[in-house]
């Protein structure tokens, strides 16, 4: 990992939690660690859901960020999660498909491309 991309990841890891919680997440738990990879492609998240005992962690593999007519996408190729039942779901229901960054988090995301 280049100086540049290890420092824009970890100025992401930095402020990632707090604007995710705040918008996305804040319904159904919070993001309690968050660590990027940015030239491996890869993302590992360990969230605390409302009204689960244990820690979700969701490993992102592989995935692309995609602008496409002034919206942004993440495309995810590859994930597991520490639930199996978690983990065929958003293989059949994420992986290969475009999902839509909200407005309020994209605009920081494009910050950082």
């Amino acid at each position: 990992m280049g100086f540049f991309s290890a420092s824009k990841d970890r100025l992401v890891e930095t402020m990632a939690p707090g604007l995710l919680n705040t918008s996305v997440l804040e319904p159904y738990g919070r993001l309690v660690d968050f660590k990027l990879n940015s030239d491996a492609g890869e993302l590992d998240l360990t969230l605390e859901l409302k009204g689960e005992a244990e820690p979700l962690r969701v490993h992102i593999r592989e995935y692309e960020l995609i602008q496409q007519s002034g919206r942004m996408y993440i495309l995810i190729h590859r994930i597991d999660t520490s639930r199996a039942w978690l983990t065929t779901l958003a293989e059949n229901l994420a992986v290969g498909r475009k999902i839509e960054i909200p407005d309020d988090v994209a605009k920081h995301v494009a910050r950082f491309l």
